[in-house]
């Protein structure tokens, strides 16, 4: 895939949309950690939640979202 095709690609895809379409919590764990680079550990401090639950909610979403642009 060509730079500019990748580009074309990215501007098509409404990030937004595709992370609001998370749960609040979920959306949160996504936003600290790909956004603000936090880690699972300090993203459970955060919301008070332990480690594994982050780790695999995140990953999760993440899979979600990636269905959704597929």
């Amino acid at each position: 895939m060509s730079e500019n095709t990748i580009e074309n690609y990215l501007r098509s895809i409404d990030i937004e949309q595709l992370i609001n379409q998370l749960k609040e919590e979920d959306r949160q764990i996504i936003i600290l950690y790909y956004w603000w680079g936090y880690k699972d550990a300090e993203i459970g401090e955060i919301l008070g939640l332990s480690q594994q639950v982050v780790n695999y909610r995140r990953k999760k979403a993440a899979r979600i979202m990636k269905k959704e642009i597929s």
